[in-house]
């Protein structure tokens, strides 16, 4: 159990040092990316946690390469949404927003922004993502509201806005119209996306936008390459929605928005106001609120200062990058370009990264109307926010949708375990916190170098793809598998015994892998950083750019860890027990007093035995003694039941019923017996046909079939 103090304290820390604010600092290198806004109308949920664990990792990754970061956090106002739940509020009080009015009908919707803001940002800190809070932004600020205006007055000016009496939806429920895409399709037809409620169509004068130009220029920024979509099949479909693109509704009959900029004169005449204009005697407001997305689609305008030219739309503007869900590509995505690059000239991104949905462990898409949503804030609680963090990280691949299922938080946590548990033997060893590369002669301290370097280039092609999932696994297989796995369990005699060459090496390891992780991990990272003797902020610190490749290193490396492997697979075959140290001899291998810490063997005469090549190098192992037949028909017999086994369970896996009807944790235990049957009929075949047996001719060259 982790207690949030810690947690929080150290995410203070950050906030006071100023490590998510920008720099300002003259030429320097900037990178800049919008938090798409979340919704003011309850709180976050595990696509939010998803989103908001790449989009961090990424801000602290471009942070490190010692780009002037910003990551600009907002909240969007949702005006059919947050005006259902006011008005669902209001029946339960047994009055109406048509009895309290919309002056008063207002103010309880700034009341409801109060709390959902002090309650979305607190979820986000927990999570432990950084963006630049000073500029927090809402979506009916003033500045949003006046870039809001100034965008619908110079439209409406180009004849782009105009007012007709079209057939449109209708949704009863929410006393508005609605765009086709806020319909939902059911066996009664389009239902509202908010509440429910079978729409009607209706011709009512509306607001529109003509989107045909618009449209032409936005797919043009992609086509010519000014931005990219990633991955490929989003740049199709927003390609294509932007061919098939009709004119935008504007208009929504609701009270919690931006109210249309149009005034009405007393002979009827129609003119867009913009702010600092002077509203003329008698004339009326238009009654009607804007679509949310409008405001939405000036977001990278409106949270730098435009309409005016200010520093931080010349830094900043395009972003350098845009994440948001593929299902937000229509909705969204295409409608900032469409208004972005019509009033500046340059669409507004230079990359979008569309990731994908986050859905349960039977593959439904999270929501609260299944039922299946699930709350951050207690996995937080009770597994700590790094947990959460790198479960979600190590499937996080573009375009792809995440099943999130309870076993990745524990193997997540495992993986933690892990990183602690190297960190604190390294502290053993009087390790320490070090940046500067070490020189070292040992064969295998410079594979591990060269291990590392391999593993910071596959994290760093993951970061700058948006592939967290790459990063992440490149890194953990090199905890898991060079650094614990085979270093230290081979140099461990030459680390306790004070060796400086396998100290500096490991130091050097330790801390560049505690820098890659951070960006995934900046809890851990910097409180282990810190038991090695670093201390700051380490956002602000690069992380170590690979050397060339050591190639005699690593074929040495790889001939041990082969020759290691094969070992183990022999002694496992042939029945010795694990502890028993076995005679061998080898040939053409480089690295014998470390293979012989690692598979426990000894220098002596193996016999005839068993000879294994791997890597240019011969190892000669021991066999056991000839199988008599009580023991051969022993094994025979144990192999006969998992072939059984593996009979009956894979039968059972094949059937739809099962895979539809069981519970997920039942189908999971059945294919983890499978496996585990297969690897013991595996064992038995190699003990059977490697073990010779006196009354018998069994040839080691082949297997009986299975």
């Amino acid at each position: 159990m982790h207690t949030s103090t810690t947690f929080s304290d150290r995410y203070r820390g950050w906030e006071d040092a100023g490590a998510f604010t920008t720099s300002d600092t003259a030429g320097a290198p900037t990178w800049a990316m919008i938090l798409p806004p979340p919704n003011i109308t309850g709180d976050l949920h595990m696509g939010h946690a998803y989103e908001h664990t790449l989009s961090d990792a990424l801000t602290r990754w471009q942070r490190m390469r010692g780009a002037d970061t910003l990551w600009l956090p907002g909240l969007d106002h949702a005006a059919i949404a947050t005006n259902a739940l006011l008005e669902r509020q209001l029946r339960a009080e047994g009055t109406s927003k048509d009895e309290i009015g919309r002056d008063e009908f207002t103010r309880r919707a700034w009341e409801w922004k109060a709390r959902c803001t002090a309650g979305i940002t607190h979820q986000m800190r927990q999570l432990g993502a950084g963006p630049d809070w000073s500029r927090l932004t809402f979506t009916l600020d003033d500045g949003p509201s006046r870039a809001t205006r100034t965008a619908f007055t110079r439209l409406f000016d180009e004849g782009l806005i105009y007012r007709a009496e079209r057939e449109t939806l209708w949704c009863p429920g929410c006393a508005t119209t609605l765009s086709d895409i806020e319909a939902i399709e059911t066996a009664a037809g389009p239902t509202c996306s908010r509440c429910g409620t079978t729409l009607d169509l209706r011709t009512t004068p509306q607001w529109f936008l003509r989107t045909s130009v618009l449209a032409a220029a936005a797919a043009r920024a992609i086509t010519t390459g000014a931005t990219l979509i990633e991955p490929a099949d989003a740049r199709r479909d927003y390609l294509r929605w932007a061919a098939g693109l009709d004119d935008w509704c504007l208009s929504r009959q609701l009270w919690w928005g931006h109210r249309i900029p149009i005034w009405y004169g007393p002979d009827g005449q129609a003119r867009a106001l913009a702010s600092d204009d002077e509203i003329p005697d008698g004339w009326t407001q238009d009654p009607d609120t804007l679509d949310t997305w409008f405001s939405s689609a000036l977001w990278p305008l409106s949270t730098l200062g435009w309409p005016d030219d200010t520093t931080d739309l010349r830094r900043f503007y395009p972003n350098d990058l845009l994440i948001t869900g593929n299902d937000l590509i229509f909705f969204w995505a295409l409608r900032m370009s469409l208004l972005c690059t019509h009033l500046t000239g340059k669409p507004p991104f230079r990359r979008m990264l569309l990731h994908g949905l986050i859905r349960d462990a039977d593959g439904k898409k999270m929501s609260k109307s299944l039922g299946n949503s699930i709350d951050p804030l207690p996995l937080i609680a009770e597994h700590g926010p790094d947990t959460l963090r790198f479960a979600l990280a190590r499937k996080a691949r573009p375009g792809a949708d995440l099943l999130f299922r309870p076993e990745d938080l524990q193997g997540a946590r495992g993986f933690l375990t892990k990183l602690r548990s190297i960190t604190g033997l390294a502290g053993r060893f009087a390790c320490s916190w070090r940046s500067a590369r070490p020189a070292p002669s040992h064969l295998l301290d410079r594979w591990l170098l060269t291990r590392l370097d391999l593993t910071l280039a596959g994290a760093a092609a993951g970061y700058d793809a948006g592939d967290l999932a790459r990063a992440a696994d490149a890194l953990a297989t090199f905890a898991e598998d060079d650094l614990s796995g085979l270093y230290l369990e081979a140099r461990k005699d030459a680390l306790y015994g004070g060796d400086d060459g396998a100290r500096d090496a490991l130091s050097f390891a330790l801390s560049a892998l505690l820098l890659a992780l951070h960006p995934m991990l900046p809890f851990t990272t910097e409180e282990l950083a810190e038991d090695l003797g670093w201390s700051g902020i380490m956002d602000h610190l690069p992380c170590p750019a690979p050397a060339a490749p050591d190639h005699e290193a690593a074929a040495a490396g790889e001939q041990l860890r082969a020759l290691r492997d094969a070992a183990r697979e022999h002694r496992g075959r042939q029945g010795f027990a694990a502890a028993a140290w076995l005679p061998a001899r080898a040939e053409g291998l480089t690295l014998w007093s470390e293979l012989c810490r690692t598979a426990r063997l000894t220098t002596g005469d193996p016999g005839r035995g068993t000879r294994i090549s791997r890597w240019g190098a011969t190892l000669t192992l021991p066999s056991m003694p000839a199988l008599d037949e009580a023991q051969r028909r022993g094994l025979e017999r144990r192999l006969d039941q998992a072939r059984t086994q593996i009979a009956t369970l894979s039968a059972r896996l094949a059937q739809p019923a099962f895979l539809e009807r069981a519970p997920a944790a039942a189908q999971a235990k059945a294919r983890d017996d499978l496996a585990a049957n297969e690897l013991e009929c595996e064992r038995l075949i190699g003990l059977l046909v490697t073990t010779p047996n006196p009354a018998r001719s069994l040839s080691g060259t082949h297997r009986p079939a299975p």
